[in-house]
């Protein structure tokens, strides 16, 4: 699926929740998105949740588990459509948050379901720690 078919795919709520998630440097919860509109007049938290859905179903955008809060998908630049199993590394001090993708970590998770017999349909992870900016600082030991 290329970015612009699915941003064809997208009513001007769901255009404008990836965009402000775009623009975001750290992961918004549905209450930060809803903060976010104000500008656009009130919206209701079940209008948000549906879009912030819509973009996870286009591939758009991921839902952190740990944080329960959103991030536009940022894999390479090009929307992941979800076929990668995504991680994220999420900094406990500023909450910047980096996606990443590995054939490698994918190949291990596959095969380890596999010998289970198990049928992944998702899989989150989420490493917390301190992104380098953060780690750079004196007290970056201490927090």
């Amino acid at each position: 699926m290329s970015a612009q078919k699915a941003s064809a795919q997208l009513n001007a709520m769901q255009s404008r929740i990836r965009d402000l998630l775009a623009r975001a440097d750290k992961p918004l919860s549905a209450y930060d998105v809803i903060d976010g509109l104000r500008d656009h007049g009130r919206v209701a938290p079940p209008t948000v949740y549906r879009a912030l859905q819509k973009l996870i179903d286009e591939g758009l955008a991921h839902r952190l588990e740990t944080r329960n809060a959103y991030v536009v998908c940022r894999d390479g630049g090009h929307v992941c459509g979800h076929r990668h199993r995504a991680g994220f590394m999420i900094c406990r001090t500023c909450g910047r948050t980096l996606e990443f993708g590995d054939e490698e970590i994918e190949r291990l998770l596959g095969g380890a379901a596999a010998r289970s017999g198990f049928v992944a349909e998702r899989v989150a992870i989420e490493i917390q720690g301190l992104c380098a900016t953060c780690a750079s600082l004196p007290d970056a030991n201490g927090a």
